[in-house]
């Protein structure tokens, strides 16, 4: 019996850290994101997991034979990401003591549309499709594998931009429908890193940075930020949430540090320092480019939206 699972990929517009002291944030679902096939293969003697993992060239990035049902590695080309994949594995069939627990072999393929360097979700795609493939919460699965505010697994789930907000790990999802005129005018542009967002989180949860003010004030930005039409408005309020996270954790603005001559709105999105971020204007690319930074995608191309 062979089953296939997809979920999109994410980016985070406003509230990033702050969203894990319960502010409301805005992410956004990418058109791209990550398959997952699974195929059970006829009873034998030993159950195996045969796993790999395919990048957006249809190269094989990762593959491993696990020994069921204790989820022993038998071999894999990387002992770090074979451990995650395993603590995936176990968490999934605690939450369902049915998942991978006979006596058959699995064949699991999983393949990425968008570069692992990239960003977008490689890790939150994979926990909502192994949620998926199991039966059980995607949160639940996630709370027990992360440490991070679940943005992510709730945009694979609605497929669509929202508004996020998550108290003692129970998230509060509002979906809504990206109307602008001006989307013609926003880019994300690639800094040619990639952040390691768990050791973002990590760092952060060590010293939590935002008080009330701030995290309401993010909270009403990003509920602005979801409405509005108006292309000003919109720049003017991503730069109030830029300023606001740039003081709270006591780093400057990507704007300020790397590009304090560009004319338009820069806003960092998720983890500061790497990844992408948004940049507004006419002549984002001229400018970019002879910055030294090539991948540059419009909005309507990177944004997954239901007008």
């Amino acid at each position: 019996m062979n089953q296939s699972y997809y979920s999109c990929g994410k980016l985070l517009l406003c509230s990033e850290y702050a969203v894990l002291q319960g502010a409301t944030a805005l992410a956004l679902p990418t058109r791209k994101g990550q398959t997952l096939n699974v195929e059970k293969l006829p009873e034998i003697a030993e159950s195996v997991l045969h796993w790999q993992s395919f990048d957006q060239n249809g190269l094989c990035w990762y593959s491993a034979e696990i020994a069921l049902p204790d989820f022993c590695v038998i071999e894999s080309t990387d002992a770090v990401i074979s451990i995650q994949l395993i603590r995936f594995l176990m968490t999934a069939r605690a939450l369902n003591p049915d998942f991978i627990n006979d006596n058959f072999s699995y064949k699991v393929e999983t393949y990425l549309d968008f570069g692992r360097e990239e960003g977008l979700g490689s890790s939150s795609t994979l926990t909502y499709n192994i949620a998926q493939w199991a039966g059980v919460d995607a949160y639940k699965l996630h709370f027990n594998a992360f440490k991070g505010s679940g943005f992510d697994v709730a945009v694979a789930e609605a497929g669509s931009p929202i508004l996020y907000q998550v108290n003692h790990q129970i998230p509060t999802v509002e979906t809504f429908n990206w109307q602008k005129p001006f989307n013609n005018l926003l880019y994300f542009v690639h800094l040619n890193q990639k952040q390691n967002s768990q050791r973002e989180i990590e760092k952060y949860n060590n010293k939590p940075q935002f008080n009330l003010r701030q995290i309401e004030e993010l909270t009403r930005v990003a509920k602005l930020l979801s409405h509005t039409k108006d292309y000003f408005e919109f720049c003017l309020l991503l730069e109030i949430a830029e300023e606001e996270v740039g003081s709270a954790i006591g780093r400057p603005t990507v704007k300020q540090s790397l590009f304090n001559d560009y004319k338009g709105t820069i806003k960092s999105l998720g983890a500061w320092g790497g990844d992408y971020i948004l940049a507004t204007g006419e002549d984002v690319t001229t400018y970019f480019n002879t910055k030294g930074f090539y991948k540059i995608v419009p909005f309507n191309e990177m944004i997954k939206i239901n007008e």
